[in-house]
Order: C-alpha cells, then structure tokens, then sequence
C-alpha cells in the first residue's frame, strides 16, 4: 500500500472530509439563512427573490434525505 503525504493539509487538518453529521449541521444552517431570506423577500414582496430562495431550500431539502 502506497504511503500518503498530508504535509500539504493546513493546521494538521484531516484529509477524509466532514463527517456525515458536520455535512448536516452545514446543511440545516444554510436552510435556516435561506428560510429567513425567503421570508424576507415575502415581506417585501420581491418574486424574483423569492424564487431563488424557494429553489436552494428545495435543494438542500433533496441534500437533506441522506
């Protein structure tokens, strides 16, 4: 088996990524600012907002069901 070098990683970081709980919690906070822009949008009647911000909570939402 070939030896890996993560000399290149910052500050020690780990080379496997975020865990599947770190990924969700990402996931749940970019829901709950998208929610706040949608209600927001709604508030100050912006359709075209709105529509973007309906379309990423869709999107995380799909991301979500994991």
């Amino acid at each position: 088996m070939a030896e890996r070098n993560d000399s290149h990683l910052l500050d020690g970081g780990d080379s496997v990524g975020m865990t599947d709980n770190q990924y969700k919690g990402m996931l749940l906070d970019q829901l709950e600012d998208w929610q706040e822009i949608l209600d927001l949008a709604i508030a100050a009647g912006n359709t075209e907002i709105q529509k973007k911000a309906e379309k990423q909570i869709a999107k995380i939402n799909e991301k979500l069901k994991f």
